[in-house]
């Protein structure tokens, strides 16, 4: 691993101010990170486990409290198991500056762009002093492909889905981005996507394109993903076929461990 500090652009949150710097925290995390430790097959039924470290990527006014030996402001897990050439998604999200923890359930297709079928949930608890304690969604497509959200035991629709296009979530990008690489790569302007937000905000004109490649902290082929409604987002697949770093607006994930691997 080069140990040049110097990030790519896309994920390149270092501060002088900071302490420990978004570099040391990012590149000490992939350091850690064994990608052979607890790689196996994963036949149908066994899960498939990637564990995020979540940076901020803007330091200041996050309250860490008296934690100052880590940079980190909490984990994402996402969990995966194959029934019936089916994805079963189960992630949870916990942000312990501001006490979010977020728990998702969905299932995908056994395709590359993973379109959401079924139905699917999300509940989330809030620890801090904020206008909510809990606060839960589920969401289903009816028969003239409308994506109706039921929240807090109101029902809204949240849009139409043409039957032509593949709707998948944003959480399922950690699969689909490895599936399409080649594909993304070949594309002059990149694949057109739809993606269900947090299985909450319907975002139909996305695009997936190549960024570029760096070998800095480690290997990675970059991947951007664009469109209407959307915050730029960044994705970086390391040599092992596995989303090593996701960077949003606000926080950057960066893989800790890995549990499984793909069929």
């Amino acid at each position: 691993m080069n140990d040049s500090n110097s990030l790519h652009w896309s994920f390149d949150y270092n501060y002088g101010a900071q302490n420990p710097q978004f570099a040391q925290e990012l590149i000490g995390t992939l350091r850690g990170y064994d990608p052979e430790a607890g790689t196996r097959s994963t036949q149908t039924g066994q899960t498939l486990t990637h564990v995020y470290n979540v940076l901020p990527n803007y330091w200041r006014g996050y309250n860490r409290g008296g934690n100052a030996e880590t940079l980190s402001i909490g984990t994402a897990v996402i969990e995966r198991s194959k029934r019936d050439n089916l994805w079963y998604y189960s992630v949870e999200y916990e942000n312990t500056t501001s006490g979010e923890n977020l728990r998702m359930q969905f299932c995908c297709s056994d395709e590359n762009y993973r379109p959401l079928r079924d139905n699917w949930s999300v509940d989330a608890r809030n620890s801090a002093d904020d206008e909510y304690a809990q606060w839960a969604c589920a969401g289903y497509f009816t028969s003239d492909s409308e994506v109706r959200l039921r929240i807090n035991g109101a029902e809204i629709v949240a849009g139409t889905v043409d039957v032509s296009v593949e709707l998948t979530c944003n959480w399922a990008l950690f699969d689909v981005i490895p599936m399409l690489a080649r594909t993304i790569q070949a594309a002059d302007d990149g694949i057109d996507i739809a993606v269900l937000e947090d299985l909450e905000q319907l975002r139909l004109k996305g695009r997936l394109g190549f960024l570029e490649s760096t070998l800095t902290p480690i290997r990675l082929e970059g991947y951007y993903l664009y469109g209407a409604g959307l915050l730029p987002s960044y994705w970086w697949l390391d040599a092992h076929g596995d989303i090593a770093i996701a960077s949003t607006f606000f926080e950057t994930l960066v893989l800790r461990e890995k549990m499984g691997d793909r069929v």
